[in-house]
C-alpha cells in the first residue's frame, strides 16, 4: 500500500494552501480530488471557446500577505491588480463609487452628504478597530475552553484578564457592532440612503442575513480586514490575482510539485480507512488504499465527516453535532461572454471604480424585501447582483476587443417553495440579470455572445458543496470563531486522530481566503515536531 506523511483531500483553494503548506514544511504529501482540473470553486472554465473566467466565483479577493509571504507565491509567477472598490448602481439612476484616496472617498460622499463625508473618518476608524481586533483571532485556530479544571479556570482568567483591559467606551462600541441589525448601526454614522445602500449592499453578499437582522452589523467589518493605513484613509481596495483565481491555482500548485508534492486529479477519496479511532489514510473510488500519517479534509463539514466516515466509527454524538450546523445556499452565478467591453453611460467616462466591480442594489428597504423573498424561498424579484468584468485587467481571458464578465446574484433560495427549480426559472433568472445590466448598460443584450446560469443546486452536484453554500457553513456568529464548525471544535482538529478539516467549514471560515488550510498545516506541523 502506497503511504505519504499528509493526504489532502480536495483541490480547493484552501487544500492547496494546505498542501504547499505542508510539502514546504518537509511532508511527502498528496493532494486527490474527484474533479478534472484543480480549483475547486475557483476553477476556471471556458463559457465559450476562448473565452475563460471562474465558473462559481466571482474572481476578486486574494490571499493574506503572510500566507503570500510564507509560500514565497511571487516567485512561483503570482501578481495582484489593486483596484478601486467598486461602484453601486441604484434603481433612482444614483451610483455611489468607492476610492482609496480619503480626501477623493470623502468628496464622494460629500455628493450625497457633507455630514456623512465627515462622518467617515469616524466609521472607517471604528472598522479599522474592530478588524485589527480580530486579526489575532482570524491567524490561528479559535481558542475553546480546555477540558479539565485547572485548564479551564486558566482560559476563563486569561478571558476576563482581557475583557477587563478594554477601555468602556471601546466594550460599548464592540457590543454595538456584535448584536445590532446592519441598518442600526450604519443609522447611528450616516444620513444619506445612497451611502448606506452601498455599504449594506457589499456586506450583505453571500450571507444569510438581512440588512435588518440582528447581530449583521458585524458583518460590515469583513471587507476591512487586512486593510492598511489609519482614519484619513478612502475605502478599503480590490484585491484581484492577475489572472483570476486560476493564477492562485497555477501558483499553489507549483509550489506543491516544487516541494516534492504531487496533486493527482479524478481521484476521488470514498472512505476514511480508521482503526481502533485512529485515522490512517483514505480509500479511492477504484478500490485503492492510501495510507497517511494525516489525512486533511478541504469537503465540507458534513461531506468530510457524514459521507467519507462509516457513522459507526464515529465518536457518540458527532453525527448529531455535525447535522445540526446549518449549510444554505443563498448566490447563483451568472456568466457572460461579450462581444465588446459594455458601456456605462450613466457613470462618469473613465471612473477608475468600474475596474472594482459593480453591486447593482436597491435601498435597505428593497434589500430586505430581497432577504425576505429568499427566506420564504420565492424566486428573486430584486436581488442584489455583484459585477466583475475580470478581462478589464486581463485581456487573456477573452479574445482581442471581447470580454468576460461574471456575476454573483445574492438571496437565490437553493429551493423554491412550490418545489424545485425548473428551466424556465432559471431561464428567467438569466433574463432578470440580464435586464438589470440593461439598465446601467443600455445594448449590453445585443453584445452577449454566450450565457451561462447556474443555480445553488449545481453547486451541489458539480462541486459536492452541501447546498450550495459557497461559505461552507452560514456565518452568522452562532456559527463562527471557536463555534466553527460546531461548538467545541473551533479550528481544524477533530474528535478523530490524524483527521483535519482545511476547508472553510472550518474557523476562520471565508473571512480569510486560504485561512483554513494554513491553520489546519500549522496544527499538523506542530504536532509532527512534538512527536518528533
Amino acid at each position: 500500500m502506497e503511504r505519504r506523511d499528509a493526504v489532502v483531500i480536495g483541490a480547493g483553494l484552501n487544500g492547496l494552501v494546505a498542501a504547499a503548506s505542508l510539502a514546504r514544511g518537509g511532508l511527502d504529501v498528496l493532494v486527490l480530488d474527484r474533479a478534472a482540473a484543480p480549483g475547486g470553486v475557483s476553477a476556471e472554465r471556458e463559457i465559450a471557446p476562448g473565452f475563460r473566467l471562474p465558473r462559481y466565483t466571482l474572481g476578486s479577493g486574494g490571499l493574506p500577505a503572510r500566507i503570500v509571504a510564507d509560500l514565497d507565491l511571487p516567485r512561483h509567477g503570482l501578481r495582484f491588480v489593486r483596484a478601486e472598490g467598486g461602484v453601486s448602481c441604484l434603481p433612482d439612476g444614483s451610483y455611489h463609487a468607492s476610492y482609496r484616496d480619503g480626501v477623493v472617498h470623502r468628496r464622494e460622499i460629500a455628493r450625497f452628504s457633507r455630514r456623512d463625508a465627515d462622518a467617515w473618518t469616524r466609521y472607517r476608524r471604528d472598522m479599522l478597530r474592530a478588524a485589527r481586533g480580530l486579526g489575532p483571532l482570524l491567524e490561528g485556530p479559535a481558542r475553546t475552553i480546555p477540558k479539565g479544571l485547572f485548564g479551564g479556570l486558566r482560559a476563563r482568567l486569561g478571558l476576563a484578564d482581557r475583557i477587563a483591559a478594554i477601555a468602556p467606551e471601546d466594550v460599548a462600541d464592540m457590543l454595538r457592532l456584535w448584536t445590532l441589525p446592519m441598518s442600526d448601526f450604519l443609522d447611528g454614522y450616516f444620513e444619506s440612503d445612497v451611502v448606506k445602500a452601498h455599504l449594506a449592499s457589499a456586506a450583505l453578499m453571500r450571507g444569510t442575513l438581512g440588512p435588518c437582522s440582528p447581530t449583521g452589523a458585524s458583518r460590515l467589518v469583513a471587507p476591512w480586514i487586512g486593510e492598511p493605513g489609519d482614519a484619513m484613509g478612502g475605502a478599503p481596495e480590490t484585491l484581484l490575482p492577475h489572472g483570476g483565481p486560476a493564477a492562485l491555482v497555477r501558483a499553489l500548485m507549483s509550489v506543491i510539485e516544487a516541494h516534492g508534492g504531487q496533486v493527482r486529479m479524478e481521484a476521488e477519496v470514498t472512505d476514511i480507512l480508521i482503526k481502533d479511532k485512529v485515522v490512517r489514510g483514505v480509500v479511492l473510488a477504484n478500490g485503492e488504499e492510501i495510507g497517511a500519517g494525516s489525512v486533511l479534509s478541504g469537503l465540507d463539514v458534513k461531506r468530510s465527516f457524514l459521507s467519507l466516515f462509516q457513522w459507526k466509527d464515529l465518536p457518540e454524538g458527532l453525527v448529531e453535532r455535525v447535522g445540526r450546523v446549518r449549510m444554505k445556499g443563498v448566490t447563483a452565478k451568472v456568466n457572460l461572454a461579450l462581444g465588446a467591453m459594455p458601456d456605462f453611460p450613466y457613470l462618469p467616462p473613465g471612473c477608475p471604480s468600474v475596474a472594482g466591480g459593480l453591486r447593482l442594489t436597491g435601498f435597505i428597504p428593497a434589500q430586505e424585501r430581497a432577504f425576505t423573498d429568499w427566506r420564504d424561498r420565492i424566486p428573486p424579484r430584486d436581488p442584489l447582483i455583484d459585477v466583475l468584468i475580470p478581462s478589464f485587467h486581463d485581456a487573456t481571458l477573452a479574445p482581442a476587443g471581447m470580454h468576460v464578465l461574471s456575476a454573483l446574484v445574492q438571496f437565490v433560495p437553493e429551493t423554491l417553495h412550490e418545489g424545485a427549480w425548473s428551466g424556465e426559472r432559471r431561464d428567467a433568472l438569466g433574463d432578470l440579470v440580464i435586464a438589470r445590466l440593461g439598465e446601467i448598460s443600455p445594448g449590453i443584450e445585443s453584445r452577449i455572445l454566450a450565457c451561462e446560469v447556474l443555480l445553488p443546486h449545481d453547486l451541489e452536484s458539480e462541486l459536492g458543496l452541501t447546498g450550495g453554500d459557497l461559505a461552507y457553513g452560514e456565518t452568522t456568529l452562532d456559527q463562527m470563531f471557536a463555534n466553527r464548525p460546531f461548538p467545541g471544535m473551533g479550528g481544524a482538529e477533530t474528535p478523530l486522530r490524524n483527521f483535519y478539516l482545511c476547508s472553510p467549514s472550518a474557523h476562520p471560515g471565508p473571512l480569510v481566503m486560504g485561512g483554513a488550510g494554513a491553520n489546519a498545516a500549522a496544527q499538523v506541523l506542530s504536532r509532527r515536531r512534538k512527536r518528533g
